[in-house]
């Protein structure tokens, strides 16, 4: 079974998305300690003018040592956070061929009670991954406090909490930080996502890569984006 794991990420892009698809296990790096660099409570969307970048406001009861699931969203200070992402999102999508299937279900979840920040992020990707079709078994880090010092202790261990016999890089992820032989001599393989980002019709002239999968997702039917999701990429043998 190929595993694949990462941090969660806020409507991640479809990158993030296609690595789970071609995945069997795929295991949510829940219990990491939180960075304000990334994507992980932020992404981006596209307006008029270009990229518009849509934040959940968070707190941090533990300070620089808070992990992702122990993040709070900030509902003080911010109440209405999640109604400026709807509105964001409608304003620049409401004519995007998906809009009417897939917006409400994005509106139960972000207008629902979620005091847990990570609860809320859980339940948008398997919103997600129900749309468009994608079964895949979930696991959470923090079942098994899986971790590990060096990238190759951590490679193991993910393979070996979730039950799988192979690990799948994602794009960015570099087999000179891992050692490949290493990972082998224990009995498992190193395969690699081999993406290409597809192309479709978005609000601008000049096509933009790297944004919210929503942003495929609303400018598609259900079933262009399914198609599109899983054609757009496959696995690589190092």
């Amino acid at each position: 079974m190929i595993v694949s794991a990462h941090q969660p990420h806020y409507l991640p892009w479809t990158g993030y998305i296609n690595k789970i698809y071609l995945s069997d296990v795929f295991m949510i790096m829940d219990n990491m300690v939180y960075t304000n660099k990334g994507f992980i409570n932020r992404n981006r969307i596209l307006n008029a003018r270009g990229i518009q970048y849509l934040t959940v406001p968070l707190l941090k009861p533990y300070g620089l040592l808070t992990k992702i699931n122990e993040l709070l969203i900030d509902t003080k200070t911010r109440s209405n956070w999640n109604a400026k992402h709807l509105r964001g999102i409608r304003h620049n999508y409401a004519k995007g061929k998906g809009f009417c299937d897939f917006f409400p279900r994005l509106e139960a979840l972000l207008t629902g009670k979620h005091d847990r920040y990570f609860d809320l992020q859980f339940a948008l990707i398997k919103m997600i991954l129900s749309y468009l079709e994608i079964e895949v078994k979930i696991v959470l880090a923090s079942e098994n406090n899986t971790g590990g010092i060096k990238e190759t202790e951590l490679i193991e261990r993910i393979i070996q909490d979730a039950g799988g016999d192979s690990m799948l890089l994602g794009l960015g992820a570099s087999t000179k930080y891992v050692d490949v032989g290493y990972v082998k001599e224990k009995g498992y393989d190193i395969v690699l996502q081999n993406f290409t980002h597809p192309i479709y019709k978005q609000k601008g002239e000049l096509f933009i890569e790297g944004v919210s999968v929503i942003d495929l997702i609303l400018n598609n039917t259900r079933e262009e984006s399914i198609a599109l999701i899983k054609q757009s990429g496959h696995i690589k043998k190092i």
